[in-house]
């Protein structure tokens, strides 16, 4: 399992706005800026995220972004699987028709726990 830099850039876009935000709506321009993240791949981003309901968007000379929910509220697990998609190591943990051995598979159980133990470890950490 591989994080994108879709993921990668989501959660570090999250966190900046989280930091900065107790100082009004944060600006795109600027979040890339610091980031380190080209503004227009990060416009495409933040429409995933404000989608997604993380985000609220302001127009205006003092526009920018916001959360919608305390950092506390939003866990990696979160913010991951809204933008790379279900968490496991194989296929067959999420959709079981995708194999047609794993009712007899070994190893089925251990895939399972295995995803279940990332997703538990994801879900503890907040933006907070």
């Amino acid at each position: 399992m591989k994080i994108s830099t879709k993921g990668r850039y989501g959660l570090r876009t999250l966190m900046d706005i989280s930091v900065h935000q107790v100082h009004g709506p944060v600006n795109l321009n600027d979040i890339a800026e610091r980031q380190g993240i080209s503004a227009k791949y990060l416009w495409q981003i933040v429409n995933l995220l404000k989608t997604a309901g993380f985000v609220r968007g302001t127009r205006g000379p003092k526009g920018g972004y916001v959360l919608l929910l305390n950092p506390s509220e939003i866990s990696l697990l979160d913010v991951i699987q809204t933008l790379e998609g279900p968490i496991s190591l194989v296929e067959c943990v999420d959709d079981p028709a995708f194999c047609n051995r794993m009712a007899n598979c070994v190893a089925h159980s251990v895939w399972e726990e295995v995803s279940q133990s990332i997703r538990g470890a994801l879900r503890k950490i907040t933006l907070a």
